[in-house]
């Protein structure tokens, strides 16, 4: 390649690549860090597909990643279409996954409400990833929203319930990862009671906290009803990511 070629194409890769992100990217790619889910360390994970920061998605992904490692589910239900778009990353831990999501069209891809889903087979793991917190109002995006109509705390929490009577079997499990502070909708029905007075067989909360631009712990004790938990506070962007683990 000419000097002269060479130079354009650099000009032009860079003018479409942010150089924050090259930055983080190089950052990243030297460091050893590491976080913990239940005893057992795993890398951040860092991917060209709406993590190139160290969002949210960094400690996401790889908790999804463990339960399906140490449950080995046969039967997989996904809520919101997101896997895929990570799909070397989880290339040994599927061998059969349903994806639903109300607004993606694939060929590998069920587009329905999940409200509306139903299945002649049950699932032994259903799960999703930052999808939960946008089935009430979304902050004014969801134009299908109407304010009063859940039957428990929230959409949400009605959808939860939907799952787990309907698409979870006996002895699955259900898992859910969601932003904090990012919805009110959301906030509410994972601290709310609503849940736990329904008739799942066991619901565990866990949190994972930002403690700065590039790391994540999970909380030991927390108090849903006082501790802050806030969106872009005190790091830019999602600093605590909340996840709804029930067994049926």
């Amino acid at each position: 390649m000419s000097a002269i070629l060479k130079d354009a194409f650099l000009r032009r890769l860079f003018s479409k690549i942010k150089i924050e992100t090259i930055i983080t990217y190089l950052h990243y790619r030297k460091t050893t860090k590491q976080f913990c889910i239940d005893g057992k360390t795993y890398p951040y994970l860092f991917h060209s597909y709406n993590n190139m920061g160290i969002t949210e998605r960094s400690v996401e992904i790889p908790i999804i990643y463990h339960y399906l490692n140490i449950n080995k589910p046969k039967r997989v239900l996904e809520i919101g279409n997101v896997t895929n778009y990570y799909e070397s990353y989880f290339s040994n831990v599927f061998s059969s996954k349903t994806v639903v999501d109300k607004l993606e069209k694939n060929y590998n891809i069920i587009t329905s409400d999940i409200a509306q889903y139903e299945s002649d087979q049950k699932f032994d793991f259903v799960f999703s990833i930052s999808t939960f917190e946008h089935m009430d109002s979304d902050l004014g995006r969801n134009p299908e929203y109407n304010k009063g109509s859940a039957k428990l705390c929230s959409i949400a929490a009605d959808n939860i319930v939907h799952c787990y009577e309907n698409l979870l079997s006996t002895n699955g499990l259900m898992l859910i990862t969601a932003p904090l502070g990012y919805t009110p909708e959301w906030d509410i029905t994972f601290k709310s009671e609503c849940l736990d007075k329904m008739s799942f067989k066991k619901i565990r909360r866990r949190i994972f906290k930002k403690i700065n631009e590039q790391e994540w712990i999970e909380l030991d004790q927390f108090d849903l009803k006082n501790d802050d938990m806030r969106c872009d506070f005190p790091y830019p962007n999602v600093n605590y990511v909340s996840v709804f683990e029930i067994s049926k």
